[in-house]
């Protein structure tokens, strides 16, 4: 098998495990959004990334160390950048479901999060016609997120206003928009995150591995904004005493899980990212996002976040869905993955 081959497969098993990271939270009992929220962010964000790259990057300190400031503190800052997306996020689902909120997440990210590696590591290559081809498969891919998005508006114009929901449809929205900008910051640390990742294989650890230690640095200091955020809105709520309850085992167990499928993603993207040499990050990123939005519109149709929309409604998330696997066949059919 192909770097390539296995790269691609990677990435979309990634995608699709990634996809599940926050469906638990709908069957979560009597504890309000910080609590679940805290338990998630502190397993997934802050321990799961920090025990991988411990595990897989011998001698990690000594990566870090001799890195120096010049090149961990960028990726540390990246990664807080997308942690205050993933609160973004945490809300956003809560208050307008899966389906809406990773739509136009994912719409919002996949432009940047594609070309920004794309012209940053092999800017010549934009105008050769493997560039170009990976351009249109960008441009065809953010389609169909759209369209999934269109079809998620579609849907909550008619569907029955929640009364638990955090905030109003419309703010979620807002903070969708939002939080697409900001999650592609977690693509640039792995990108920029070169030296860190050079160190770690010179170090002993593997390719498929080595960005571990990006991983581990970026998605640690994306933990502190959840942590940060949850403290306060859990003081100011009084909602501490929502852990002691009666559902908390079985509360504790779901945000176990959120955070196996979220940080087994993590690492699958990373590996696959790195099997596909230096342009990873721009090929594997639409890629990866794809596979989430269709993933989650998937789990938001399980759930009945559909069932009271129109045909309409439904035939648009198809479209989306298709147009996203033509974007697919594009970039890595004729080529585009050969640049």
């Amino acid at each position: 098998m192909s770097d390539m081959v296995f790269g691609m497969a990677m990435i979309l098993v990634a995608g699709a495990i990634g996809s599940a990271t926050l469906l638990p939270m709908k069957f979560v009992k009597n504890w309000r959004w910080e609590n679940s929220w805290l338990v998630y962010a502190s397993l997934a964000y802050l321990v799961a990334p920090l025990l991988v790259a411990w595990l897989t990057i011998p001698r990690l300190g000594e990566v870090y160390a001799d890195a120096g400031i010049a090149s961990t503190a960028p990726v540390a800052l990246f990664g807080f950048g997308w942690g205050i997306s993933v609160v973004m996020l945490g809300l956003a689902v809560a208050a307008v479901g899966l389906s809406v909120s990773t739509g136009i997440i994912m719409g919002s990210s996949i432009a940047l999060g594609s070309l920004i590696p794309l012209l940053w590591l092999k800017p010549g290559e934009i105008s050769t016609d493997a560039g170009t081809r990976v351009l249109l498969a960008d441009a065809i891919i953010l389609a169909g997120v759209i369209s999934c998005a269109r079809a998620g508006y579609q849907r909550e114009r008619v569907q029955t206003v929640d009364v638990s929901r955090p905030m109003s449809g419309g703010t979620g929205i807002a903070l969708c928009f939002v939080a697409g900008i900001l999650t592609t910051l977690l693509n640039i640390a792995l990108a920029r995150g070169g030296e860190v990742t050079r160190l770690a294989i010179e170090y002993g650890a593997t390719l498929q591995q080595s960005n571990n230690a990006v991983w581990g640095l970026a998605v640690s200091a994306g933990a502190v904004p959840s942590l940060v955020f949850c403290i306060i809105l859990l003081t100011r709520n009084a909602t501490w005493k929502s852990f002691g309850d009666s559902s908390g085992m079985w509360n504790s167990l779901l945000c176990v899980g959120m955070a196996t499928f979220f940080i087994t993603a993590t690492v699958g993207y990373g590996m696959g990212a790195s099997a596909m040499g230096a342009l990873g990050p721009a090929i594997g990123w639409p890629v990866y996002l794809s596979s989430l939005i269709i993933g989650n519109n998937f789990w938001g149709w399980l759930t009945g976040e559909w069932r009271e929309s129109s045909w309409t409604a439904f035939l648009t998330m198809i479209a989306g869905i298709a147009l996203q696997v033509v974007g697919i066949a594009t970039l890595f059919g004729g080529g585009a993955s050969n640049i």
